[in-house]
Order: C-alpha cells, then structure tokens, then sequence
C-alpha cells in the first residue's frame, strides 16, 4: 500500500490511510499527549500485547508517514510521545 509522504502542521492528512492497529496505537498516544509512554504501555492499551515487541515500532513509523513525523517524539530508552503540531 502506498502511503502520501509525510506532512507536518495544520496541512497534516485525515487519520483515514491508518491501519486499525495503527489507529489503535494513536489513540492511545492521542489520549495521553504530551506524556511519555512505553512500548509495553502502548502495546497493553491499543489491545496488541499479544504481537511481537517490535510490531509497536512499525506502527509507530506508519502513523509518523500519515500525521508527520515531528508530531511523534521519541524518547530514549523511554516510549514516545505525541506533542502539537508546530505552529
């Protein structure tokens, strides 16, 4: 599937392009902006603790290509993060 590149800001594309698992992810990091959250922390609450660790990485590059990769933070050794859009 090919996805549009990604974009930053208020010109950012509609939430439709993700995948449920993505979708799921994002609105756990939606629900808790602005906070760190662990992978295991995202992978028990988007309902996906039974996939491999790393699966929740590839979630995370696909929702950077569909809402811009500067609105996820990733924090090291931590989680990630979702913060606003800059202005």
């Amino acid at each position: 599937m090919t996805r549009p590149a990604p974009v930053s800001g208020h010109d950012a594309p509609p939430l439709a392009p993700l995948t449920a698992q993505e979708r799921a992810v994002y609105d756990v990091l939606a629900n808790r902006a602005g906070k760190v959250i662990s992978r295991s922390e995202i992978a028990r609450e988007a309902g996906i603790s039974n996939l491999n660790a790393r699966r929740c990485d590839s979630l995370i590059v696909g929702i950077r290509r569909c809402v811009g990769a500067d609105r996820i933070v990733t924090v090291r050794r931590r989680g990630w993060m979702l913060v606003d859009a800059p202005a």
